[in-house]
């Protein structure tokens, strides 16, 4: 009889179980938020590197800046989503994202927990607005002269004195001398281009700024136009010289064509030397003023836009005495509520008491900057006896 021998038998692995199809997609989306995380840092580094330096580094402009806050908020509300070194990876970028992004997020954090800003009886009004063509599209002048005077400013700085062409594509200038001297009586008028200072105050030197010192005295009013971005008048208040600077900087878009068109990125080309020329310009002059100084007016740049920069770090913005969270002032009452491209700021001695954008009741589609600030008191003598 055979030896009967039994093959051994193989173990048979028992069937893996299915791993459930929505922990797939969890997983998956946790790894799209990490690589969406770490994705926004990189633009953001590329941001910085580009703007205020290249002349595409101007389309920040067109990105809301709340969005540097709102997109990092966004992504740490899903970090739950991540799983392991990935979810360690999405709070790292994240964090890094915020400390990039808040300072052009626009965003006035101090107005969540600083006291109610209000003028003192001694405070200085100060009206910055840009009048939408010197209110030849909307309204009536009479109403445009009415809204002016109930602000009881005691220095106005007004932007677009001109008038469009029939064809809406120039500009022209506007001879309105007769009424304004008429409906402000007793102010001084100082008129460079498309500029107008209203003071109540003696104007007792107007030195030009930056390109505009380049001007000569028999140049025609295109080139005053052109050149002559910032306009400084100091005026003497409180028995000292204080420096206003009324400036409308050259914009960075042309909304108009949109972004499908060349002619916005020849626009956005072509504009960026003379925008960084006055800039340029006002930083070294404010640099070189020992007065007190108050800047304002229409800057046509975000607070994502790396143009700031230099005033931030040499004066005080003015949004500090202001009890709005998010203060906006272009497109006023239109569909585009998301950008703050007027702005104030106060230095060398000058503090901000109130600050805040006013509705301009139809008259422009930027808002009123109203403004109170404090005089510092004249320095003593120290003369000898």
């Amino acid at each position: 009889m055979s030896d009967l021998r039994t093959a051994p038998v193989e173990a048979v692995a028992a069937p893996a179980p299915d791993v459930p199809r929505a922990r797939v997609a969890r997983r998956r989306a946790g790894r799209l938020v990490c690589w969406a995380a770490l994705g926004w840092v990189v633009c953001l580094v590329v941001e910085w590197l580009v703007d205020g330096r290249y002349w595409f580094g101007e389309l920040v402009g067109g990105i809301p800046p709340f969005a540097f806050v709102v997109v990092p908020l966004l992504l740490a509300a899903l970090i739950p989503l991540a799983r392991g070194a990935d979810r360690w990876r999405t709070g790292g970028a994240v964090a890094v994202a915020l400390a990039l992004g808040v300072g052009q997020s626009g965003i006035n954090f101090g107005a969540l927990w600083s006291p109610e800003h209000t003028a003192g009886p001694e405070s200085v009004r100060v009206v910055a607005w840009n009048t939408n063509s010197w209110n030849q599209l909307l309204g009536t002048q009479d109403h445009f002269y009415t809204f002016l005077k109930s602000k009881k400013a005691d220095v106005y700085l007004l932007h677009e004195y001109q008038h469009l062409t029939p064809d809406r594509k120039g500009r022209e200038p506007v001879d309105d001398l007769a009424r304004l001297r008429a409906e402000f009586p007793g102010y001084e008028v100082t008129v460079e281009g498309e500029l107008v200072t209203l003071s109540r105050f003696p104007v007792v030197a107007r030195p030009a700024v930056g390109p505009a010192r380049a001007v000569t005295p028999d140049a025609d009013w295109d080139t005053r136009y052109r050149q002559a971005k910032v306009l400084r008048t100091d005026l003497l208040i409180k028995g000292r010289t204080m420096s206003f600077y009324n400036l409308h900087m050259p914009v960075w878009n042309s909304m108009t064509d949109g972004p499908l068109s060349g002619a916005f990125y020849r626009h956005l080309r072509q504009n960026f030397g003379p925008r960084q020329a006055q800039y340029a310009g006002l930083e070294d002059d404010v640099t070189r003023n020992p007065n007190p100084v108050v800047v304002a007016g229409d800057f046509n740049t975000t607070a994502a836009m790396s143009e700031l920069d230099g005033l931030r770090s040499r004066l005080d913005d003015a949004v500090s005495a202001s009890d709005d969270l998010y203060p906006t002032s272009w497109e006023e009452g239109g569909w585009k509520p998301f950008w703050r491209t007027d702005w104030a700021f106060t230095g060398h001695g000058v503090t901000a008491d109130a600050y805040r954008f006013d509705s301009p009741e139809k008259l422009s589609d930027h808002a009123v900057q109203d403004l109170w600030v404090t005089v510092p008191a004249a320095p003593k003598s120290t003369g000898g006896r």
